[in-house]
């Protein structure tokens, strides 16, 4: 039997059926808010733990981050919440995690964020569990 002899509709339904289903269920993907408080001489981020998780990120990179970035001391509290020894702005907060994604989280080929960060040797490496690409980024 050729090729001639299937029908289209019998081809398409197993290719189809070759192809893996994607991650992702094609959401829109929301970070939450960091809940931002002001004591004085801290800024506390309330949920970082949920927004960790939400990312898939290990608390203790993102936090890495954010610290470098803003040139500041902290440190995770026994309640998940980040604790930063320094007064900044919500603002300066938002964009700094939006950095973060944009590079850290985000697959710069296909724009999903159902990847993972994995050191290789010396790099740290971008993965993407939806289209496979693999990504050198920036030390954290």
């Amino acid at each position: 039997m050729g090729v001639k002899d299937y029908d289209y509709e019998w081809m398409l339904d197993r290719v189809y059926s070759k192809v893996p289903v994607r991650l992702g269920s094609g959401e829109r993907f929301v970070p939450p808010k960091p809940q931002v408080v002001h004591i004085p001489g801290k800024t506390i981020i309330r949920n970082f733990n949920e927004i960790s998780d939400k990312l898939r990120r290990d608390p203790r990179i993102v936090m890495r981050y954010l610290l470098k970035e803003l040139a500041a001391p902290g440190n995770i509290d026994e309640s998940g919440a980040l604790i930063i020894h320094a007064k900044f702005s919500s603002s300066a907060i938002n964009t700094l995690l939006s950095r973060f994604i944009k590079t850290y989280v985000i697959c710069p080929n296909c724009g999903r964020p159902d990847t993972i960060l994995r050191k290789k040797g010396k790099v740290w490496v971008l993965i993407c569990e939806a289209c496979g690409a693999e990504q050198p980024v920036k030390p954290i």
